[in-house]
């Protein structure tokens, strides 16, 4: 990863912080009385600190979102060389067979059980050939153009999605394979909620995609290092994280929880 790159990411970063801090610390400050008045009970047994921590948990969480994740992404793809595109909408033709083979094969593996097989699936849909064709348009998070021609699409989920979020991006996947047999589609996710290096172990997309083996599916090390085709470009970021994150803690003690003794 080169200076600029890591600069992007530091500056990305920062900028996600520095929103935070300023709705919890300028904006919408912790209000004592007020969780007095409406938690009599809890307030009384439980420190003043922990309802402050689990306030700007809360509002991390949700500025950090999902989009923090794409926007990333973007930034490493585009430190390859590469061209790269958030929401980016692909309009193509796929022939109707096609099309029809892959609602049977969602709604086979969600009705029925049907064991996933990602290569299996995109070889029988490529099998399939008619002259009736229909005009399909597909959302993905993240397209990656590179720089000999080859196109990747990324649809970046939660760390435990639902059904319903694995079952449409499992549906874009699957079309733009059949509109574009020579991309990659990926189904995305930042990190590993059982740990880098464990299996995942969440079973909701399971039913659709074999999330530990499917070089359809990426989660963390595999994702980051995709994205910058780099092995180590997860460790990178795992570093700058780290060091980003030292400078803000500090931060965050002594403007948020009022720790005086913290040096920035």
């Amino acid at each position: 990863m080169d200076k600029s790159t890591e600069q992007r990411i530091r500056q990305l970063l920062s900028d996600v912080m520095e929103r935070v801090i300023d709705k919890r610390v300028v904006k919408e400050p912790f209000n004592e009385e007020e969780l007095q008045r409406t938690k009599p009970f809890g307030s009384l047994l439980v420190p003043m600190e922990i309802w402050k921590g689990s306030k700007f948990e809360r509002s991390f969480v949700t500025t950090l979102g999902q989009t923090i994740f794409e926007k990333l992404g973007r930034i490493v793809a585009e430190g390859t060389g590469a061209y790269a595109d958030l929401q980016h909408d692909e309009e193509f033709n796929i022939n109707t067979f096609r099309n029809e083979k892959i609602e049977e094969i969602l709604e086979s593996q969600r009705e029925s059980g049907r064991e996933p097989n990602w290569e299996k699936e995109v070889d029988e849909i490529l099998s399939l050939h008619n002259k009736d064709f229909t005009l399909l348009k597909v959302k993905f998070d993240l397209y990656v153009l590179r720089q000999n021609g080859h196109e990747e699409f990324y649809s970046f989920k939660t760390v435990q999605p639902n059904l319903d979020q694995t079952e449409r991006a499992k549906r874009d996947m699957l079309r733009i394979k059949s509109g574009k047999p020579d991309c990659e589609a990926f189904f995305a996710l930042p990190y590993n909620p059982s740990g880098e290096g464990n299996f995942y172990n969440f079973s909701l997309p399971k039913g659709l995609f074999d999330m530990n083996t499917s070089p359809a599916v990426l989660i963390g090390s595999k994702l980051w290092n995709k994205l910058g085709e780099d092995e180590g470009t997860y460790d990178e970021l795992i570093r700058i994280f780290s060091e980003v994150g030292t400078y803000y803690s500090k931060v965050i003690r002594r403007d948020y929880l009022g720790i005086a003794d913290e040096e920035v």
